[in-house]
């Protein structure tokens, strides 16, 4: 299992000796041999090169030939390295060297103009992967050894981000990147809780001008006026009677009206005739308003959206393939970008690894009722067989908050029976990783809370609790709620929330951009066709037709929004330092949203796959169902057994 401080990105030396331990820092099996090639050729000496000599053949390859501009200082880093590397022979040495440099920079998107500071990052680079830069094509002096990807354990490349030890990146409006910050506090300022909301913001802002509904056409092109543009709520002042498009966030104000805020203003709104597209619109959301600014200082909303989320791939070549995650491991740059060379390995090691599956049970895994212990028994006969890379089980364990009363050691006892069950199945618990997230029901917070929503993220289960558990699995993760399963190059978001019921509490009721009677589906009876069939197939078709748009309702407002948790403190408490660990920018490979107040499902969106498993246990259900996540293909299926 990769290292716990995979937010190090540095390495230790960038010598020819350390180069190839470096890079293949993982365990060749016992039988692999390296093949013994020629001795290398004695170092060069080095000499001091001008870099007027050394621009003409800069210019040939990284301007010509890759398109690239070099700044003064890159000049004069690449002048001095390459002299005291390749010596009286560079103009023939450093050819290789220079279409290295060049091929990596565009490969990392790191824009036109090449600098020093972010020169001697790449050259690093190319170091750790070449000890000697030769223009000979034939066989090279270093020592060749095996694919670090071949015959390795699926394992190694498996790793559960808790909520708490996750890398922190912060976003910087000016720059319009991310930037790496420290791990936060134990207490928060009031200053973390306004940057979330303006970090919140600036992303979405910044989204939407890379959409090309937002991009103004560069002539006097046909659909010139087909574009959108975003005004600032500032700069409404004066300019009565016109149409204007906002975004900003949607809030209740202290007159009982609804407001939009945006880091310029606050303008309230008249949402009497507005039309409301695609998804729930909750106070927290934000949202574009299409609307006109009237005389009474208010904007009158015709229409009202989310802003289009984006494809986690357009995401990852806007931000220049960071690893926020530090899933590459090895296939991360030390400034902490993502390798697409060994991404591509990893994903053909994915396709590979056809038979390896993530399990995820149902919520409310109440272990203080005999029938879910017995339909735990049911559902591990069946893994027993062929045992998945891991197995999340979703809180709350307990059917009633833990109090500090008597219930606390009931609720070991409760781990302690469900240890006892493990114990049957040996091959399962030594090969699998199980990982539980707790619920609202769970300790600490469910004392303060009452059962009710606690303060976000929600720390794991703790040890006190656990012990027998600890001993019977081999390997077990107590995570928090939420928190990020790594995979090769996949990320999987893993939470535990009552989101369907949430929406549907706090959703604004708006007028309605389509009638549901329009997308009822008609159906004629046949004349050998009984009334009664003909009722029971339109009630169940339209039921399956709403539990559809219901599903897709909540993924798009969750994705559209960036954000796990797009609520208000009132709503939803959020520990304001820890904001990071909600964000979907950019979105993950898969989502598993345990939500027991909503049905099964399993959508895609934006090349992202949503799953719920839903509730474990329904009282008017005969079997126990399960969600099971390959790994290859990227998408789930539902497999069931009886209880």
């Amino acid at each position: 299992m990769p290292s716990q401080n995979l937010q190090s990105f540095e390495f230790t030396s960038a010598s020819s000796t350390n180069t190839v331990s470096s890079f293949n820092s993982f365990k060749k099996p016992p039988n692999s041999t390296a093949r013994p090639l020629r001795s290398p050729s004695p170092a060069p000496l080095p000499i001091e090169l001008q870099p007027s000599l050394v621009r003409p053949l800069a210019y040939r390859i990284l301007s010509k030939k890759h398109g690239l501009n070099l700044k003064s200082s890159g000049l004069d880093l690449l002048a001095t390295y390459i002299g005291r590397k390749f010596g009286r022979d560079w103009r023939t040495r450093s050819e290789p060297f220079l279409d290295q440099i060049g091929r990596r920079w565009k490969e990392q998107d790191r824009g036109l103009f090449i600098d020093a500071q972010l020169l001697q990052v790449v050259i690093r680079e190319v170091e750790l992967r070449s000890a000697s830069f030769t223009g000979s094509t034939t066989a090279s002096p270093i020592e060749v050894v095996d694919d670090p990807l071949e015959d390795f354990c699926p394992q190694e490349f498996f790793h559960v981000w808790n909520a708490f030890s996750q890398p922190r990146w912060t976003y910087n409006r000016v720059r319009k990147h991310f930037e790496r910050a420290s791990q936060p506090t134990l207490f928060p300022s009031a200053k973390h809780q306004v940057h979330a909301f303006s970090s919140r913001y600036y992303l979405l802002q910044q989204r939407l001008l890379r959409n090309e509904e937002f991009q103004p056409p560069s002539f006097h092109a046909s659909n010139a006026a087909s574009w959108h543009a975003i005004t600032m709520i500032k700069n409404l002042l004066g300019r009565h009677g016109k149409s204007f498009l906002i975004l900003g966030l949607l809030v209740r104000g202290s007159n009982g009206n609804w407001w939009a805020e945006d880091p310029s203003g606050r303008l309230e709104l008249d949402l009497d005739n507005a039309v409301a597209g695609n998804g729930y619109f909750v106070p927290g959301c934000i949202l574009l308003f299409d609307g006109v600014y009237t005389r009474s200082e208010m904007f009158q909303v015709k229409s009202l959206h989310h802003p289009p989320a984006e494809s986690r791939s357009a995401s990852r070549e806007a931000y220049g393939y960071l690893d926020f995650m530090g899933i590459g491991g090895i296939g991360s740059t030390p400034d902490g970008r993502f390798d697409l060379a060994i991404e591509r390995k990893m994903i053909a090691e994915e396709q590979r690894k056809s038979t390896t599956k993530v399990v995820a049970l149902g919520g409310n895994l109440y272990l203080d009722e005999l029938r879910t212990l017995d339909a735990l028994g049911k559902v591990f006969d069946v893994l027993e067989h062929m045992p998945p890379l891991t197995v999340i089980l979703f809180g709350s364990f307990m059917s009633l908050p833990l109090y500090n009363s008597g219930t606390s050691s009931l609720y070991k006892e409760n781990f302690d029976q469900l240890a006892q069950l493990l114990s049957k199945y040996p091959d399962l618990c030594a090969s699998t990783t199980f990982i539980f997230v707790p619920g609202d029901n769970d300790p600490w917070g469910s004392t303060a809370s009452a059962g009710g929503p606690m303060l976000w993220p929600q720390r794991s289960v703790p040890e006190i609790f656990t012990s027998q558990v600890r001993r019977v699995l081999k390997k077990v993760i107590w995570s928090s709620n939420p928190s990020r399963l790594c995979y090769f190059s996949q990320e999987i978001v893993i939470c535990r929330d009552d989101l369907a019921a949430r929406l549907r509490r706090n959703n604004v009721l708006l007028n309605s951009s389509s009638s549901a009677a329009s997308d009822k589906t008609d159906i004629s009876p046949d004349e050998d066709t009984q009334v009664d069939d003909i009722c029971l197939d339109s009630d169940s078709q339209h039921q399956v037709y709403e539990e559809e748009v219901e599903t897709e309702k909540m993924i798009r407002t969750i994705f559209d929004q960036g954000h796990i948790s797009p609520w208000p403190s009132s709503l939803r408490p959020v520990i304001s330092e820890y904001e990071h660990v909600l964000s979907l920018t950019p979105l993950p490979t898969a989502m598993i949203i345990c939500d027991p107040t909503a049905s099964r499902y399993a959508h895609s969106y934006k090349g992202c796959h949503a799953m719920n498993p839903s509730r474990f246990l329904s009282f008017d259900e005969r079997r126990v169902s399960w969600i099971e996540y390959s790994t290859d293909t990227r998408t789930s299926t539902t497999n069931s057994t009886p209880i």
